[in-house]
């Protein structure tokens, strides 16, 4: 594969740069880091080799097999076009096709160890747009459990991370944090309200029915990741102020009332869905000790371990049929980056056939 990053240097784009250079899987002909300025002789490492950074405005995209976008909405929106014009595969991750617009042809909503089926879909409109992390983390527990019981609804509490607005969020809540702990007020520019020890009800601007543009995006990126769900998802996204990682409470009916250990053996399903007791048993592990009596999932837990997985908790039976359970993830490493690297993988797989 002849491979091109727009935005190697943005905080997803250096994981994905992590994630090329341990996985023995992914077999790059070419490597081609781009950049919005010249840069003369600056180079990327990347498997023992030192990539040149090339002017976007100087890139044949021709070159390319592969470009990946990881940079903002308006880049992708410059240079996407020129480069499915090139025969580009693009994988998108600015989300600037989030939504309606992944709905309506002009790109395809994909994540490989959900819908992997959209591969054809894929290949066609030539532009993949990588779903929000959220969507993710909400979409691959509910996969398994639609493939072996009926789902009736799904309730979401979704506490936001502030990475999930890439360098502005981090900077602005660590700028914030660093001001007040020093005596000093913040001027709120960015964001709707303060965000460094707050909690902000809504994340975006909410319409006349009291939802927020940022969840409605998830709704529609969760329609196109599970077309056959039918059920009703009633979704809540709150800003929280942390710098890492999504944590989700999640409520699910089903039609039948199942056991708790039915319902947990279908979450185990998926490799990637690892429960708090297999948390421990990662610690001891890494620790080569006994793990700790206590041990809680939570964003800086999960954050300390080399492993890209969702982690599950508290999964418990409410009433007949509904069960209860919290979820949280790297949203940047396993939400965004992980999530194109597994889609250069499906790529690769399909190519070689």
């Amino acid at each position: 594969m002849k491979l091109a990053i727009y935005g190697y240097d943005t905080i997803v784009g250096k994981m994905v740069l992590e994630m090329l250079e341990s996985n023995e899987q992914l077999q790059l002909d070419e490597f081609y880091p781009l950049s919005p300025i010249p840069l003369e002789y600056d180079a990327v490492p990347l498997k023992g080799k030192n990539h040149l950074i090339t002017f976007v405005n100087e890139f044949d995209f021709a070159k390319a097999d592969v470009a990946l976008f990881l940079t903002t909405k308006d880049l992708s929106e410059t240079w996407i076009p020129v480069a499915t014009a090139a025969g580009c595969i693009v994988i998108d991750d600015s989300h600037l096709y989030s939504g309606a617009k992944g709905e309506n042809g002009q790109a395809t909503v994909i994540a490989s160890t959900i819908n992997p089926f959209k591969l054809p879909d894929l290949l066609n409109t030539k532009v993949a747009a990588l779903p929000h992390a959220t969507s993710v983390e909400i979409a691959a527990p509910l996969n398994e459990l639609c493939h072996d019981f009926e789902v009736r609804k799904v309730v979401v509490t979704a506490l936001i991370a502030a990475s999930e607005h890439g360098e502005l969020g981090t900077q602005t809540l660590a700028r914030e944090t660093t001001m007040l702990l020093n005596g000093q007020g913040v001027d709120v520019v960015d964001f709707p309200a303060q965000l460094a020890f707050n909690v902000l009800t809504r994340v975006g601007a909410v319409d006349s029915e009291g939802v927020s543009a940022h969840e409605r995006t998830i709704m529609e990126e969760l329609r196109a990741l599970l077309p056959d769900y039918k059920g009703q998802i009633s979704l809540t996204c709150i800003q929280v102020p942390t710098f890492y990682g999504h944590t989700l409470s999640v409520q699910v009916e089903l039609t039948t009332d199942e056991t708790l250990e039915d319902v947990r053996d279908s979450l185990s399903n998926n490799s990637d869905l690892i429960f708090e007791d297999g948390l421990k048993e990662l610690v001891a592990e890494l620790e080569e000790e006994e793990s700790p009596a206590e041990l809680i999932v939570s964003p800086v837990t999960c954050a300390d371990f080399e492993r890209d997985a969702i982690f599950l908790s508290r999964l418990r039976k409410v009433g007949p049929g509904t069960y209860d359970f919290t979820a949280v993830m790297d949203n940047t490493r396993y939400g965004e980056a992980k999530g194109a690297l597994d889609l250069l993988l499906l790529l690769q797989k399909h190519w070689s056939k």
